[in-house]
C-alpha cells in the first residue's frame, strides 16, 4: 500500500505542473491571439476589406501544437473565440462578423491542428523533410474552405469583389500558418533534436548580413531586388539551421509587410497595391519554403552525418570487444586467409589441441599447424580433419587424450576460411548413453525388443546358412498379484531378480531381452548343432521357480514360456515373434508354469483369439470402437425414453468385432477401465444431441464396480462433458456386484448422491437377485429375454413376468422389458404395467446421426396398448 502511495505522488505532481504550465500557456496564447487579430485587422485591410496577413491563426496552431493535454487544447479553443471577438469589436466591426470570423479562423486552425497529427504524429519536428513537405502541404491546403467562407461574408458584409477577397484571405492565412507556426515552436524548443546550436558570433554575422541587405533592399523603390533576400535567407538556413531561418523569414516578413504599405522598396515600382500585396505574400511564401527546405534538408544530412558517425565509432567498439569474446569464447576458432595461412586464433583453441602461443602464431601455414598438433600429442599421425582448406565441411575428430571436437570449416568470399573447433565430448558421451538407454531396459539393463528384433533378423538370415537358433518369449506367472499384494516397488525389485537369474541361465552369446512390464524373450544362438531349447527352458523354469526374498518377505513366481525356431516356425522376425506368442499363450492355457512349442497345425486356432488379446491396446489407443444406441420407448406411449450405449470394435481387417469377443479379453488385460471410460464420455457427449427428455443408459463391467476411483470419474465425465447426471443411468448386472458386496454398495450409494440412476440389468437369471433388490439403491430393474420369449405361448411365463413388473412396482422401481420382438410381447409387457420396452421390434441399435426420437408406428393398427 505504502508502495502505491508513493508511486502516486510523482504522477500527482506531474499531473500539477501539465496543468501550471498549460494554463500560463493558454493565457499567453490567447493574449498573443487578441493581439494580432487586432493588428492584423487594423493595420493590413486592403480594399477588399480583408487582412493581407493573418499571423493570429499561426499563433493559434502554434498554441495547439505545444499544449500537451487535450484539455489545454480545449481551453485555448475556448479562450480564443472570445478574445478574437473582442479585437473584431474594438476594432469597429459589427457583431456578425465579430462572431463569424474568429469561428472561421478557429476552425482552420483545428483543421490544420487534426491534418498536421494525422500526418506526422505527436511531434513535429522541422528537421526532417516529410514534416516540412507535410507542414507545407496541410498550410497550403487547410485555408481554403475558411478562405471561401470568410471571403463570402465579406462580399456580402462590404460589398467587395469575392474573388479578390478569396485570394488575399487565403494567401494571409496560408502566409500567416507557414511563418508563424514554425518560427513559435523552433524558438520554443528544439523537437528532441540534439544539434548543437550556432555560436553567438556565426549568428550576428549573418543577422548583420540580412539586415545590411534588406536595408539596400527597402531603402530605394528604383531597382527590384526584393528576391535578393532569398539567397541570404538560404545562407542563414544553411549555416544557422532551421531555428534561425525560422527567425529570419519571420523578420523578413514583417519587414516587407510594413515597407509595402509605407509604398517602400521594390514593391512601388508597381502602382495597384493589391498587387503589391499579392508579390508581397508570394514572396515571404516562396522565401519561408525555400528556408525552411534547406534547412530540413540540411539538419537530416548532418542527423546522418552524426548517425554513421556514432555507427563508426560502435563498430570500433564492437571490434574491440569481438577480440575480447574470441579469447572468452567456449569454442576454438581458426580464421585461415586465401593462401591457407593463420590470420586470427583464439586461446581455446590453442588450449583443445595443446599448443603454445608460440607454436603457431598468425602467418602459420596449414602444413605447419598439422605438425604442430602432431608433435603436441593431440591427434595421430594420420589424422587432421582440416587438411583441405578448399570447401564447407563438418567432421568429428577423436582426439588421444578421448576427447570429441567437432569441426565447422566455411570458405569465406574473399577465398579464406573460418574453422570452428567445438569440444563435445560430453554431448558424444550422452549420446551413447542414450544410444545404450534406446537399445536398453532402463530397470533391468537388458536389451529391448528393438535390439532384440534386430538380432533376431541376424539370427534369421544365418539360419539360412544351416546355424541353429530358437526363440523363447516368457511371462511371469502371477506377477500381477505381487504388484497389487506388495506393491509396485516389490514388483520392479522382482523383476531385477528374474533378469539376473535368466542372464544367468543361458550363454553369454545368447541374448536375454525385456519386452515389457512382466514379458521377456530370449534368444538361443548355436553355430555348430541344433539348440538345446527344452533343456534351456527346463532350467529357466527350475531357476524362476526358486524363492525370492524381497524387503525381507519370500516370495515365489513362476515363468511360462512359448518357444519358435526359424525358418521352420516363420521366415521374418514378425512370424516367429507371433508364433512364440501363440506357444506362449498355449502355455498359459494347459496351467502356467510350462513350456510349449508352436505348432502351425495345432495352434491355427489358437491365433484369432491370440491376436484379438494382443491387439485391443493398440484398438483403445487408435480410437477403433464406436457407440450405437438402442432406444427404449415408453410403454404406454411408445416414446423414446432412454438410449442405451453399445460398444463396437470396428477393426481394419477382421471388420466389426462382437463384445461377447473382446469384453472378457479386456477384463482379463485391464483395458476394460480404459474402454469403460470412453463409453461413458462418449455417451456424455453423444446424449447432449438427443432431446432432453431422453436419458442416455451405459453399462458397467465388475471390474469398473470394483474400482475405488470410479464415481471420481464419473463426476468428472459428467462436469466435463455438460450432461446432467439425472440424464445418466448405469446398467449393472448380479454378476459384478456378487464379489464385492459391501463396495458396490458404497459405489452405487455414491452414484445415487451424485444424482445417476442405476439400473439392475438381467434380472431374475441370478441366485441372489431379490437381496440386490433389498440391499442395494436401485431405481429400474431390466428383465431379462429369457422371460420374454415364451409370452405369446407360455401362460408360466406370463404370469412370472407380470410378477415381476408388480413387485417392482410396489418396491418403487420402474422396469424395462428386454428382447421385445414381436407385437403380441409388446401388447402384452404394455399390458402387464411394463414402464418401458427394449427389443428388435423397436429398434435395433444404430449410429447416434440415425437415431429419430419420433414416436415409432408399433402396431398395425397405429395404437398403443394399455
Amino acid at each position: 500500500m505504502l508502495h502505491v502511495r508513493l508511486m502516486a505522488r510523482p504522477a500527482a505532481a506531474m499531473r500539477r505542473t501539465f496543468v501550471h504550465r498549460d494554463t500560463r500557456l493558454v493565457v499567453a496564447a490567447a493574449l498573443a491571439y487578441a493581439i494580432a487579430v487586432y493588428l492584423a485587422v487594423s493595420l493590413t485591410r486592403n480594399a477588399a476589406s480583408v487582412a493581407v496577413i493573418w499571423p493570429a491563426n499561426g499563433i493559434l496552431l502554434a498554441g495547439l501544437l505545444c499544449l500537451k493535454t487535450c484539455m489545454g487544447r480545449k481551453a485555448l479553443i475556448a479562450a480564443a473565440l472570445p478574445a478574437g471577438m473582442t479585437a473584431f469589436l474594438a476594432n469597429g466591426d459589427p457583431w456578425s462578423l465579430a462572431l463569424a470570423f474568429p469561428a472561421i479562423n478557429v476552425t482552420e486552425s483545428l483543421l490544420a491542428f487534426g491534418l498536421l497529427r494525422y500526418a506526422c504524429g505527436r511531434r513535429i519536428v522541422f528537421t526532417r523533410i516529410w514534416t516540412v513537405a507535410s507542414f507545407v502541404a496541410i498550410c497550403v491546403v487547410a485555408p481554403i474552405l475558411p478562405a471561401a467562407a470568410g471571403a463570402m461574408l465579406s462580399a456580402n458584409t462590404f460589398g467587395v469583389d469575392w474573388t479578390a477577397a478569396l485570394t488575399t484571405w487565403y494567401l494571409s492565412d496560408s502566409l500567416g500558418l507557414l511563418v508563424l507556426t514554425p518560427a513559435i515552436l523552433l524558438t520554443r524548443h528544439t523537437n528532441g533534436q540534439s544539434e548543437r546550436g550556432p555560436s553567438t558570433e556565426a549568428v550576428v554575422r549573418h543577422m548583420v548580413l540580412l539586415v545590411a541587405t534588406t536595408l539596400i533592399v527597402f531603402s530605394q523603390s528604383s531597382v527590384p531586388l526584393l528576391f535578393l533576400l532569398i539567397p541570404v535567407s538560404v545562407l542563414i538556413a544553411f549555416r544557422l539551421g532551421s531555428r534561425c531561418a525560422a527567425i529570419a523569414t519571420l523578420g523578413l516578413t514583417a519587414v516587407s509587410m510594413i515597407a509595402t504599405y509605407q509604398g517602400w522598396g521594390p514593391v512601388a515600382l508597381m502602382e495597384d497595391l493589391d498587387t503589391r500585396i499579392w508579390v508581397v505574400q508570394l514572396f515571404c511564401l516562396v522565401n519561408l519554403l525555400t528556408s525552411l527546405a534547406v534547412a530540413a534538408e540540411l539538419a537530416e544530412r548532418e542527423q546522418l552525418r552524426r548517425e554513421l558517425e556514432r555507427m563508426s565509432a560502435l563498430a570500433s567498439a564492437r571490434r574491440r570487444q569481438l577480440d575480447t569474446a574470441l579469447d572468452a569464447m567456449s569454442q576454438g576458432v581458426c580464421l585461415f586467409d586465401s593462401a591457407g595461412r593463420i590470420s586470427v586464433r583464439n586461446s581455446r583453441f590453442l588450449e583443445i589441441y595443446g599448443l603454445s602461443e608460440d607454436a603457431v602464431p598468425p602467418g602459420t601455414p596449414l602444413s605447419a599447424l598439422k605438425d604442430a598438433c602432431i608433435r603436441s600429442g593431440a591427434v595421430p599421425e594420420r589424422d587432421f580433419a582440416a587438411a583441405d582448406l578448399i570447401a564447407n565441411n563438418d567432421v568429428e575428430q577423436e582426439l588421444l587424450n578421448g576427447r570429441y571436437i567437432r569441426i565447422g570449416q566455411r570458405v569465406l568470399s574473399d577465398g579464406g576460411v573460418i574453422c570452428t573447433y567445438t569440444d563435445f565430448t560430453t554431448e558424444k558421451r550422452a549420446e551413447d548413453e542414450l544410444l545404450h538407454r534406446t537399445l536398453h531396459d532402463l530397470l533391468t539393463g537388458l536389451p529391448n525388443r528393438s535390439l532384440l528384433v534386430g538380432r533376431i533378423d541376424r539370427a534369421i538370415e544365418a539360419s539360412g546358412e544351416g546355424k541353429a537358433a530358437a526363440v523363447m518369449l516368457l511371462d511371469i506367472d502371477y506377477f500381477k498379484s505381487v504388484n497389487d499384494n506388495h506393491g509396485h516397488a516389490a514388483g520392479d525389485e522382482l523383476l531385477k531378480v528374474v533378469a539376473d537369474r535368466l542372464r544367468a541361465a543361458v550363454r553369454a552369446t545368447d541374448t536375454v531381452a525385456r519386452l515389457g512390464g512382466d514379458e521377456f524373450a530370449l534368444l538361443l544362438v548355436d553355430d555348430e548343432h541344433d539348440c538345446d531349447a527344452v533343456a534351456v527352458a527346463r532350467r529357466i523354469i527350475e531357476t524362476v521357480a526358486r524363492p525370492i526374498v524381497i524387503e525381507g518377505r519370500p516370495m515365489r513366481v513362476g515363468v511360462s514360456i512359448g518357444i519358435a525356431k526359424p525358418p521352420v516356425d516363420g521366415a521374418s522376425t514378425d512370424e516367429i515373434l507371433k508364433a512364440a506368442d501363440i506357444a506362449l499363450y498355449k502355455a498359459k492355457r494347459n496351467g502356467r508354469g510350462k513350456f510349449a512349442f508352436f505348432d502351425a497345425a495345432e495352434d491355427a486356432g489358437v491365433c484369432s483369439a491370440r491376436r484379438l488379446e494382443s491387439e485391443l491396446r493398440r484398438a483403445l489407443d487408435e480410437k477403433e470402437f464406436r457407440v450405437v444406441y438402442q432406444p427404449i420407448v415408453s410403454g404406454a406411449s411408445g416414446e423414446v425414453a432412454a438410449c442405451e450405449a453399445l460398444v463396437r470394435w470396428q477393426h481394419p481387417e477382421l471388420g466389426v468385432i462382437s463384445p461377447a469377443e473382446f469384453i472378457p479379453l479386456a477384463e482379463r488385460n485391464g483395458l476394460i477401465v480404459g474402454i469403460g471410460d470412453w463409453v461413458l464420455e462418449q455417451a456424455c457427449r453423444d446424449a447432449l444431441r438427443m432431446p432432453t427428455s431422453v436419458k442416455v443408459s451405459v453399462n458397467l463391467s465388475r471390474v469398473q464396480i470394483s474400482d475405488r476411483n470410479f464415481v471420481r470419474r464419473v463426476a468428472e465425465t459428467l462436469a466435463r462433458t455438460g450432461l446432467a447426471p439425472e440424464r445418466l443411468e448405469l446398467e449393472i448386472t448380479e454378476t459384478a456386484i456378487i464379489d464385492n458386496e459391501r463396495n458396490a454398495l458404497r459405489v452405487l450409494e455414491e452414484l445415487t448422491q451424485l444424482g445417476v440412476s442405476v439400473a439392475l440389468d438381467d434380472f431374475g437369471v441370478g441366485q441372489s437377485a431379490f437381496s440386490c433388490l433389498r440391499e442395494l439403491p436401485i431405481s429400474r430393474i431390466k428383465i431379462d429375454r429369457s422371460f420374454i420369449d415364451d409370452l405369446a405361448t407360455d401362460p408360466k411365463a406370463r404370469s412370472i413376468f407380470v410378477a415381476m413388473a408388480t413387485m417392482a412396482r410396489s418396491l418403487g422401481m420402474k422396469t424395462t422389458a428386454e428382447g421385445i420382438e414381436t407385437e403380441q410381447q409388446r401388447i402384452i409387457a404394455a399390458l402387464a404395467g411394463c414402464d418401458h420396452l427394449q427389443g428388435y421390434l423397436l429398434g435395433r441399435p444404430e449410429e447416434i446421426d440415425s437415431l429419430s426420437f419420433d414416436t415409432p408406428a408399433l402396431a398395425a393398427n397405429g395404437k398403443m396398448a394399455g
